[in-house]
């Protein structure tokens, strides 16, 4: 995808309606695939997708000449994470402080043919504190440090988080490997 042009940044940035909806549609899909990553409910999605443009317009003037589609997906990620702490009491909901051996394996989606819809589903199957350390982790990259940190967790109960994901996508996939099988 084209990175945009600073010419279009500016006006979006001065409140030009017509760029900031030009930018709205080229960042849409980018924002909503994120979304759909943590949320299931496509109100949810609009909803973070919407609060996330929101900064992106009030702070284009730090985007610096970096990738323009990763600083957006950060913000994205962090208004996942924002969004998150605002409607749950998430202190409650990672109780868990458990000592992780350090070598798990990791499911690797090449060992199996699966597409992007059952990725999501079953991803969706994980209880919500789980996905979503699960998402920050292995696929928004964040260190088990930075996700404590972001959360307010400890860095072993990311750990742990992320070892119980594994684990049930362990299962999901092997499941859905047993039943195409047959």
């Amino acid at each position: 995808m084209k990175e945009p042009s600073a010419d279009l940044l500016n006006r979006a940035f001065n409140y030009d309606r017509k760029s900031q909806l030009e930018l709205y549609k080229l960042c849409f899909p980018i924002l909503v695939a994120i979304a759909r990553r943590y949320r299931t409910n496509e109100e949810d999605h609009v909803t973070l997708v919407n609060n996330a443009f929101i900064k992106i317009i009030q702070n284009l003037d730090k985007y610096k000449d970096a990738y323009f589609f990763s600083w957006i997906k950060r913000i994205m990620t962090n208004e996942v994470i924002d969004d998150y702490r605002r409607n749950k009491k998430y202190n409650t909901l990672f109780v868990h402080d458990a000592l992780i051996e350090s070598n798990d394996s990791v499911v690797s989606a090449t060992e199996y043919e699966i597409n992007d819809a059952f990725l999501q589903k079953i991803m969706l199957e994980l209880p919500e504190s789980t996905r979503i350390v699960f998402n920050l982790f292995a696929i928004d990259g964040y260190s088990h440090k930075e996700i404590g940190e972001q959360l307010g967790i400890s860095e072993q109960t990311s750990k742990w988080h992320t070892k119980m994901a594994r684990k049930k996508l362990k299962e999901l996939f092997k499941l859905e490997l047993e039943h195409e099988t047959r």
